[in-house]
């Protein structure tokens, strides 16, 4: 399916303050896992999008705080070949006496490119979206969830819908996800400028399930119970290859995951710590293609909290927040299209970024 994916800035919701009074700072992103690819290919060569000042009506956290610094000739120093249409976003996580710092950076099409597809990456998203919908009503992951007159999907709990989602790269979950959440929902209201996702549309299935259509559902937790009538879409879809985001704001959603509790209170989603915890483990679980990067950079011991992503005859990629065994971090997303080396050069790229994000 071509994409034709928004040209708004993405942004990485940091201490800004602590970003603007110290080290260069910078962005780029990436991320996913399997997800049926769109039914025609997504054009390529679309330059990334401006990362120089935020545009004052996307809200305090729309767009990185500074421009993003370029690895492209560092990586040809070392003798790696940024194959086209490739794209980094890397950020090195420096605490200090004055507190957190980020020092970001990319590479290729860098952390605002839109020009691939997300494919399950952007799975965490839809997760995200179907608990901050539960949220307004009041439940958490633990509700039970019965779709009206649907005895194939049963009562099952919020919670093991969205983990095999993110874990496990479940396609049918995901698409249960984005009915619960409500298409127009969900990118209305959650995906959206002020939630710090103005480039991420959903509306494409990756199971087969009729997206538009959100069937009445029951909702129930301790003596709460919730009936929420069929929601049918009717707003015209933000992108045209249906699901759209940048590398950025996959990333960032894996940023506000893991590092939850530390972060200040406009950088959280409003969820149950619960919720938030299990969101991690299952990150944590997942299988990602940067492994053996880590592995051969770092050494053993390494956490690696992870949602890829791999569409056949289109993209890989990766999206990741990297804690070694000695207290480093960092935020790595790429991704390399498959006629250009897939998902073994996405390996080489990740392993020779890791090697200069730890250089002193």
């Amino acid at each position: 399916m071509a994409a034709d994916p928004r040209r708004f800035p993405g942004f990485l919701t940091v201490h800004s303050l602590l970003i603007v009074g110290t080290l260069g700072l910078a962005c780029a992103t990436v991320a996913s896992r399997s997800g049926d690819p769109p039914a025609r290919s997504v054009p390529r060569g679309r330059a990334a999008a401006s990362t120089t000042e935020p545009r004052p009506t996307l809200g305090p956290l729309a767009a990185p705080p500074s421009p993003p610094v370029s690895l492209d000739a560092r990586l040809a120093g070392m003798g790696f070949a940024l194959p086209e249409h490739a794209n980094v976003y890397a950020v090195r996580v420096v605490e200090g006496a004055q507190g957190r710092v980020y020092q970001q950076f990319q590479a290729g099409g860098g952390a605002l490119a839109e020009d691939f597809w997300p494919a399950s990456s952007i799975k965490v998203l839809a997760a995200l979206g179907a608990l901050d919908f539960a949220r307004s009503l009041g439940y958490t992951g633990a509700a039970t969830v019965t779709f009206d007159g649907d005895e194939d999907d049963g009562t099952r709990t919020l919670r093991s819908i969205y983990e095999p989602a993110i874990r496990d790269s479940s396609n049918y979950d995901y698409d249960l996800l984005v009915r619960i959440a409500g298409r127009d929902r969900l990118n209305s209201q959650f995906l959206t400028a002020a939630h710090g996702f103005p480039a991420t549309s959903i509306t494409r299935s990756y199971a087969q399930t009729e997206l538009d259509d959100s069937p009445a559902m029951i909702l129930e937790e301790g003596d709460k119970r919730t009936y929420v009538p069929e929601r049918k879409a009717v707003l015209d879809p933000e992108c045209k290859a249906g699901n759209c985001s940048n590398l950025f704001e996959m990333a960032e959603s894996v940023r506000r995951i893991v590092l939850a509790e530390q972060l200040p209170p406009e950088q959280r989603f409003d969820l149950d710590p619960t919720d938030l915890a299990d969101l991690r483990q299952s990150l944590l679980e997942a299988e990602g293609f940067f492994a053996p990067a880590v592995a051969a950079v770092l050494g053993r011991g390494a956490r690696l909290y992870s949602k890829p992503g791999d569409a056949a005859d289109l993209d890989c990629l990766d999206v990741a927040f990297i804690e070694a065994a000695d207290g480093r971090k960092f935020l790595l997303a790429a991704t390399v299209p498959h006629a250009a080396g897939g998902c073994d050069t996405l390996v080489e790229l990740a392993t020779d970024v890791l090697k200069l994000l730890t250089v002193t």
